[in-house]
């Protein structure tokens, strides 16, 4: 289920971006427009702003009839489908306005199914699971973006553009199945979280000033907006997590929008580039995921997140070396192996971290927050990774990439050594 779930996830991602991006170059739209789309995209990065409401409102029907959590993924991947049915009948050409629109309403829904599948995997699964499930999620994914990347591209070589779309709609389909399948999970309560809340309703309810509506309108907004971050803020290392997250993937993030434009000019061809960084690369991605839920599996979450961290960032001098020998498909398949299966690793390793920090009760809000201080580390660092490869050279932004991690892996040791974990030796 997890992984069924993860594939919606995944699919609608390149559909807004890259391959919605091709498509509307085929059909002659200025690259200037094209770049702007990503505009359209913000929801991805502020979506803890409508997190705190999928943590209380309840949907009229929905949740009766499927539970808290399976009754906003219900509706989030109705309104995908809808949606996305809605772009495959509109011409790029003609359409820009809708498309824009269109785009920004699926970024929403994908979003907020991202939200919501983050704190169903936290409730459904034990602490012990988190690693495993996390891989399992990540598999799904993966798969969802392979087939709204090269799959789409494959079917759009014998079918058009609006036909491809229609398919996706279709394979969008799965998650929703996929849930109506799956099991609720229980609502899990944090008792002093509760207390708290409960202190608060009562202040509320009785003070003099607050009669009538505002009494339990106030109540309502502190328990779904304030409660749940002044719950995170609590926790003795808060700001070294939010550091973690925005800097744990600065390297993959400095070398990502710039890797395949350095393979190219390495004199690879764009199917020697689609065949091993895209296809070969995500199997590679998808083998480290599960590597890397084993490894939490076996050493607990710091150990994993420090040396995880360490050995993708060790494989960016990769990039060096084959800057060195050149044109040479046997150090190009052995550098994109070992980025993605240790980036896979990695990726894995802090989505588990993740949800060991997060409260049963602030679920989806506290996770819609770490994983949007992550999506804007990637903002950050890929914007400067062009500037850095035009004045300082590509060599630079490897070194870079590969030291970029250390300050990470200063503050999970020193994380360490709070909670008095041994960070050099098996459990």
């Amino acid at each position: 289920m997890i992984a069924l779930l993860g594939f919606s996830c995944g699919l609608p991602l390149l559909l807004t971006a890259s391959t919605l991006g091709y498509w509307m170059a085929q059909e002659k739209i200025s690259l200037t427009k094209i770049g702007l789309m990503s505009i359209a995209v913000l929801p991805y990065t502020i979506k803890f702003l409508w997190a705190p409401l999928i943590d209380r409102l309840r949907l009229p029907g929905l949740t009766r009839w499927l539970g808290r959590r399976r009754a906003w993924l219900f509706l989030s991947q109705s309104f995908l489908i809808i949606f996305l049915f809605c772009l495959s009948r509109l011409d790029p050409a003609h359409h820009l306005e809708q498309i824009v629109i269109f785009v920004f309403l699926i970024a929403f829904f994908s979003a907020t199914q991202d939200i919501v599948m983050l704190a169903y995997q936290v409730e459904r699964l034990q602490r012990a699971q988190y690693g495993a499930g996390e891989a399992a999620g990540i598999f799904g994914y993966r798969l969802g973006i392979l087939l709204a990347g090269a799959g789409a591209f494959y079917l759009a070589s014998f079918l058009s553009w609006n036909t491809v779309y229609l398919v996706m709609t279709g394979f969008q389909c799965i998650g929703l199945i996929t849930t109506l399948c799956a099991l609720e999970p229980r609502p899990l309560q944090n008792p002093e979280s509760q207390l708290r809340e409960q202190k608060a309703r009562e202040y509320l309810l009785t003070h003099p000033r607050l009669k009538g509506w505002r009494g339990p309108l106030l109540s309502w907004f502190y328990g779904a907006l304030i409660a749940p971050f002044h719950d995170f803020i609590k926790q003795p290392a808060w700001l070294a997590s939010l550091f973690i997250m925005l800097f744990y993937k600065c390297g993959d993030n400095l070398i990502g929008s710039m890797g395949n434009i350095y393979f190219n000019k390495l004199g690879f061809t764009n199917i020697e580039i689609a065949n091993g960084s895209k296809i070969f690369g995500l199997w590679a991605t998808i083998l480290g995921g599960f590597i890397g839920g084993l490894i939490v599996k076996r050493y607990g979450m710091l150990k994993s997140l420090f040396w995880c961290g360490a050995f993708h960032g060790i494989t960016a001098l990769g990039f060096i070396l084959l800057g060195i020998v050149g044109h040479n498909s046997i150090v190009f398949y052995l550098i994109v192996a070992l980025d993605n299966i240790t980036g896979g690793m990695r990726v894995t390793a802090l989505f588990a971290y993740q949800m060991t920090l997060c409260s049963p009760s602030y679920a989806a809000t506290q996770l819609a927050l770490l994983t949007s201080t992550t999506h804007l580390g990637r903002v950050i660092f890929s914007s400067s990774s062009g500037w850095i490869v035009e004045h300082l050279g590509w060599n630079t932004l490897f070194w870079l990439a590969t030291f970029g991690v250390v300050p990470t892996l200063m503050v999970i040791y020193y994380l360490s050594r709070i909670k008095k974990e041994n960070l050099w030796f098996s459990n």
